[in-house]
């Protein structure tokens, strides 16, 4: 197929499915089919079709990167309307965005559109940023693959280095797709002071037949996991083979932290000593997860602490995404994966490596996906055919 033909067929698609699924910011119809009659054969993304978060500045090295590679965009999908904290709905000015799973139910957020389109199979990409989740918990709702890596993996326009909370990233309906991504998108840039060294697309050369050891939670601090979810994730491990040693963490508490973090990031100053303790509960947390990391290679634990929630009901079920929060915090590389179903609807296994040991958290991703079952999202009318 031509570039244009796939770029056609993604346009097809999301023509057909924003209707109902609502994903949708804004379609550049004409620009991706200029795009695709330009393309160059042999890069590395040459003629894949992906989406923008909305309001992702142009300039983003993430962006930039991707389009060199030769992945085409075909738009720009909703984000969480401003001023909702990051899980919650996608708005476009006309509709809730749904979960292709269930209708009713909230794809998470904040890159809402981006997920509910690659779990609806119209694009195999879309891209983001994670402050608090907000890659991973789209892509554990929708049963799909989210990745935030160590902090600065991805440059970012701007490279704010007073909060350290936001990692530029990619979600993707397949594990290889988002380690090329970010691989791609990765490396220093005149944009971002703070962005670390080009990151190659890892080996599997020591890791054929490792039994990773990992150490996992369903319960750390004030959360908690729902029963079924804490079930399904238990399952996975078991089944997948890794060994899972049973260790202490204490935490602190990070939901002071966070906003205090965020508000530096975004310019909005905060007063010392607010600061002060935000840095120290930091600090606390990253030698904890030091220590842990001593004895295991990753840790694991429930991307979302339910399964997708009514797509209208984000006040209520604010504290679902606590499990991710803590590692904006920290800075750590975690990524979400399927890990199967609960009640019909997808539950994500987040597993979480030391600092700039992304492969790691990849590495034992891949194991956990090992002969899962994959069952079709239940695609709404129109076919998603």
């Amino acid at each position: 197929m031509s570039a244009l033909e796939i770029v056609e067929g993604a346009l097809r698609a999301a023509r057909e499915l924003d209707p109902v699924l609502h994903f949708l910011d804004e379609l550049d119809a004409d620009g991706a089919r200029r795009a695709a009659e330009r393309v160059e054969p042999g890069g590395a993304l040459a003629g894949v079709p992906f989406l923008i978060k909305a309001r992702t500045p142009p300039e983003s090295p993430i962006l930039t990167r991707l389009i060199a590679a030769g992945a085409i965009p075909i738009g720009w999908a909703t984000r969480a309307r401003p001023g909702a904290i990051s899980l919650t709905f996608g708005w476009n000015g006309r509709e809730y965005t749904r979960n292709p799973w269930d209708l009713e139910r909230s794809p998470g957020g904040s890159t809402a559109g981006g997920a509910a389109a690659v779990a609806a199979g119209v694009v195999p990409l879309a891209t983001g940023g994670d402050s608090g989740g907000s890659l991973r918990i789209p892509a554990a709702f929708c049963g799909i693959v989210g990745f935030k890596g160590t902090y600065g993996r991805i440059p970012r326009p701007g490279g704010r280095t007073l909060g350290g909370l936001t990692t530029a990233g990619v979600i993707g309906a397949d594990l290889d797709d988002v380690i090329l991504a970010t691989s791609i998108a990765s490396g220093p840039h005149r944009l971002d002071p703070t962005a670390l060294p080009h990151w190659p697309i890892p080996t599997e050369r020591g890791t054929v037949g490792r039994r990773w050891r990992v150490a996992y939670f369903s319960t750390l601090g004030r959360w908690a996991a729902d029963d079924d979810v804490d079930r399904v994730v238990r399952e996975r491990l078991s089944a997948c083979g890794v060994e899972v040693v049973d260790v202490p963490l204490e935490l602190a508490p990070t939901d002071e932290a966070w906003p205090v973090l965020s508000g530096l990031d975004n310019g909005r100053g905060a007063e010392a000593g607010a600061a002060n303790r935000a840095r120290e509960v930091r600090d606390f947390n990253n030698t904890a997860l030091a220590d842990l990391f001593a004895g295991v290679d990753a840790l694991v634990t429930p991307t979302t602490l339910t399964v997708a929630h009514g797509y209208d009901q984000h006040e209520e079920t604010i504290v679902t995404g606590d499990p991710c929060w803590v590692f904006n915090v920290t800075g750590h590389p975690a990524v979400t994966v399927p890990a199967g179903l609960a009640d019909g609807l997808p539950v994500g296994a987040q597993i979480v490596a030391p600092h700039g040991r992304d492969e790691v958290a990849l590495a034992v991703a891949r194991q956990v996906l090992t002969d899962l079952p994959r069952p079709a999202v239940r695609c709404p009318p129109p076919s998603c055919d």
